[in-house]
């Protein structure tokens, strides 16, 4: 990896990927301090907590937006130039959020709270895009990975920046907020000097020598004229059939089966459960005794577990293949979930000693979720996803697949309060379910993309045949 390469992929995950993950976690913390303010500027007659769930419903809305109109930016004003522009979001977001505290304006807050997550949602389909496109083959799986990588840093620093002895107080949380600004910033002045993606230059503006030059800086190793032909015979290939359309994800047969898998990643992602294991984790860590001054250091504790598994799944991502870390991290995932269950349940049965000890035992099974999902789930979704479509479709598969997305996470924020509420520990034995009947799906058709051009895999999966069984190339 050069150094233009380096910067690139620094400036992208930490301009886009880091926020995402920043303001995900950026209102844990401070929950009750949110809830406070919202209700000493609320005219309406409810409570606290519809409030600070209004406040995130908002955001995951604003996000299924943007990620629908990522696909969108990325083939109109391209990867790097979408980004560019989806910076202005993260920033005024920032500015409306940081001073409403002192403005006593709830307003000012969800709308800053809705534009951040328009900004979230567009980077969750373009951060991974541009990077998939800008990486030199053999490193295309491990810089991939490094989106989902700064969004679990992101998370962490939110953690870290809100703890008590922190911004965790009544009139700096929103300042705290305010300092995701600093990112978006950082990359808008930098970035600019950074090339676009050469596939992008190529498939899309016809610009076969701003490509060349592109190519060549982001890769001093590969043969140009090789990747340059490569895109020509992609080229080719989408001249034969007619002008592509969104609406041929749908009913173009070549696109059936990668439709398909991109759909059922990003569903199997959220409806893992992911979010109530998380919800469920701090309140096991009472359970197991620890005492509640401690707490905010357990949730960091967790924080830093996730960004250690997804460092170590990098290299594996490559070592391994794409088939292999999907499947098995996944597989493990869901002998987790069914421990979670019983845990769970004797946990909230009984009482003492037997309460206690169970309630250790299900904080190490929830560090094991969360081990399995950041080498599994966690990192491979998008960049599956940006390996199963050729350049043409793959605007338009992420701006469906990381809508999809946003949506299943809303669908478990609304639906996981009340279900948890009438079959507690229960809850986790739905989304087993959901994963394992996913996990079959792609146990049979999802093919080893590791080392292959996407076209190489495009024209695989259009086929829509069975991979189970059958060798794949990973050399």
């Amino acid at each position: 990896m050069n150094f233009q390469l380096t910067l690139t992929v620094f400036l992208t995950c930490f301009g886009s990927s880091f926020l995402f993950g920043y303001y995900i976690g950026i209102l844990n913390n401070p929950g009750e301090l949110v809830k406070e303010f919202l209700l000493e500027n609320c005219n309406w007659k409810v409570n606290g907590d519809f409030l600070y769930a209004l406040a995130n419903a908002i955001f995951v809305v604003g996000a299924a937006i943007g990620a629908f109109m990522s696909g969108w930016i990325a083939d109109i004003i391209g990867r790097r130039g979408g980004l560019l522009v989806n910076h202005l979001p993260a920033v005024i977001g920032a500015v409306l959020v940081g001073p409403c505290i002192y403005a006593n304006s709830m307003s000012m807050f969800y709308i800053g709270r809705m534009i951040s997550g328009l900004n979230c949602g567009v980077s969750s389909g373009l951060a991974s895009m541009f990077l998939t496109e800008i990486a030199p083959r053999r490193f295309r799986g491990l810089i991939g990975a490094c989106h989902q990588l700064a969004i679990t840093l992101g998370i962490v620093a939110s953690y870290i920046i809100t703890m008590t002895w922190s911004l965790n107080r009544p009139k700096y949380w929103s300042i705290a907020y305010a300092l995701g600004g600093i990112p978006a910033v950082v990359s808008l002045i930098i970035l600019p000097f950074c090339p676009e993606s050469p596939r992008f230059l190529f498939l899309r503006r016809n610009k076969e020598e701003a490509a060349r030059k592109a190519f060549m800086k982001f890769n001093h190793t590969d043969d140009v004229e090789i990747f340059i032909d490569e895109l020509r015979e992609e080229q080719e290939i989408s001249q034969q059939q007619r002008k592509f359309k969104f609406i041929d994800l749908f009913v173009q047969p070549d696109l059936r089966m990668p439709v398909i898998l991109a759909v059922l990643i990003q569903i199997m992602q959220q409806l893992s459960g992911i979010n109530a294991v998380m919800a469920y984790s701090s309140q096991m860590i009472k359970t197991a005794g620890i005492p509640f001054k401690f707490n905010e250091i357990c949730v960091v504790i967790i924080g830093i577990v996730n960004v250690a598994a997804t460092i170590v799944s990098l290299p594996l991502i490559e070592r391994l293949g794409r088939r292999f870390m999907i499947l098995w991290p996944t597989f493990g995932l869901a002998w987790t979930l069914l421990f979670l269950v019983i845990f769970v349940n004797i946990v909230e049965n009984t009482a003492g000693i037997v309460r206690k000890s169970m309630g250790i035992v299900s904080v190490l099974f929830i560090l094991l979720y969360i081990i399995c999902f950041a080498m599994g789930l966690g990192p491979m979704a998008g960049l599956i996803v940006s390996e199963i479509f050729r350049t043409e479709h793959r605007g338009a598969a992420y701006s469906l697949s990381q809508c999809i997305q946003w949506l299943a996470n809303l669908f478990v924020m609304l639906t996981f309060p009340s279900v948890n509420a009438v079959i507690g520990g229960f809850t986790f034995l739905s989304y087993l379910v959901v994963v394992i009947g996913i996990w079959l799906v792609f146990l049979i058709y999802m093919p080893e993309t590791k080392n292959r051009t996407f076209d190489e895999v495009a024209t695989e999966l259009a086929s829509g045949k069975a991979v189970i069984g059958k060798k794949s190339s990973v050399e």
